[in-house]
């Protein structure tokens, strides 16, 4: 170490450049009093504060030492120098007034609180325009969002209203379809019954297998009292029932030339209250059989379930004519078509 400088009170490393008072002895650090080799010769350099003291107290303040150092080793107060009583060739040390240090404090105090309130001041400016930034960017990002937003929903509403329109138009449709297809499953069985109109159907009559399905149907006409012949016969056959119970005789289905004659048939077995085998010439006991018109399925089921309503309603007469229903309560009443399901409302 090479001791340390008067005028910055740092120590002087070894590699520093250096200058000693050749009255006081103090060494310095070259920068500090700005000496250089052109400045003067070593062995005469005198210190400013032995200068000034030769000097008699003399003003100091231009002196030439200064700091290049950092702030905190400057010596910032003025040195005082009073003349020593004691002979030239003794040092005159150098005394630092005891009231630059609470300035110095002080100062430095001033300084940290206008710095702190300058950057509170840069920091809540700074955070001012972060947040207008940042709400700015956060408003139109929602802006633009919300925008999409409104684009899409009136793009599904289109589609919604467009998807509402055609769902009307395919409900409609669907509608007029089924009222159609009502409208031909009527005409179908319309057409189904009609072209059973000239037909009878006999059930109950039992079978032989030698018999003639044309022989029994004109003797049937002939105790209705109608003359029959076989030129008036279409087709006679029995075919198999819908519900097929052990021991029952198939039915047997006559299509004759015409409904008139079908009809009178019908009207004057009605007269006779019935027939049975032995009316027709069949060997054993007299079994009843019935001669009917000859209804389509959906008919008869029909037939059935207006017979049971009629029944359970107190109804006391339920007949086919020319493949229609009909039913009435008494004799009085007026007679009920029934032509349809929906027709059933009106048993009451």
């Amino acid at each position: 170490m090479g001791g340390r400088c008067e005028a910055c009170r740092a120590n002087i490393s070894v590699t520093q450049k250096r200058i000693k008072c050749t009255q006081c002895s103090h060494n310095y650090h070259s920068e500090c009093i700005n000496f250089n080799n052109d400045t003067a010769s070593r062995s005469e350099w005198k210190c400013p504060a032995c200068i000034a003291s030769c000097r008699k107290g003399g003003d100091n303040s231009n002196t030439p030492i200064r700091s290049n150092k950092s702030p905190s080793k400057i010596v910032h107060d003025k040195t005082m120098i009073r003349p020593s009583n004691k002979s030239s060739d003794q040092p005159t040390p150098i005394t630092e007034t005891s009231s630059c240090q609470p300035y110095n404090l002080e100062l430095i105090n001033s300084i940290e609180l206008l710095l702190d309130k300058k950057l509170s001041a840069i920091k809540f400016d700074i955070i001012q325009e972060l947040k207008l930034s940042l709400i700015t960017e956060i408003k139109n990002e929602i802006t633009s969002n919300l925008k999409q937003l409104e684009e899409s929903h009136d793009s599904l509403l289109n589609d919604y209203n467009n998807l509402k329109s055609n769902f009307g138009k395919l409900q409609q449709n669907v509608q007029d379809g089924e009222m159609k297809l009502t409208d031909l499953c009527a005409q179908t069985k319309k057409e189904q019954q009609w072209g059973r109109l000239s037909n009878l159907e006999i059930v109950g009559l039992p079978e032989n297998s030698k018999e003639s399905i044309s022989k029994l149907t004109i003797k049937i006409a002939s105790h209705a009292g109608i003359k029959l012949t076989n030129n008036q016969i279409v087709s006679a056959h029995r075919v198999q029932s819908m519900q097929n119970v052990g021991g029952r005789p198939k039915n047997i289905i006559v299509k004759l030339q015409n409904r008139t004659i079908k009809d009178n048939i019908i009207s004057g077995l009605r007269k006779t209250k019935g027939i049975t085998t032995s009316d027709i010439e069949l060997g054993g006991p007299a079994k009843r059989f019935f001669v009917n018109e000859h209804l389509t399925p959906e008919n008869k089921q029909l037939l059935k379930t207006v017979k049971s309503r009629a029944m359970a309603k107190s109804y006391k007469f339920v007949w086919v004519r020319n493949c229609h229903i009909f039913l009435r309560k008494n004799e009085e009443s007026p007679a009920i078509t029934i032509n349809s399901v929906k027709d059933l409302l009106k048993i009451v």
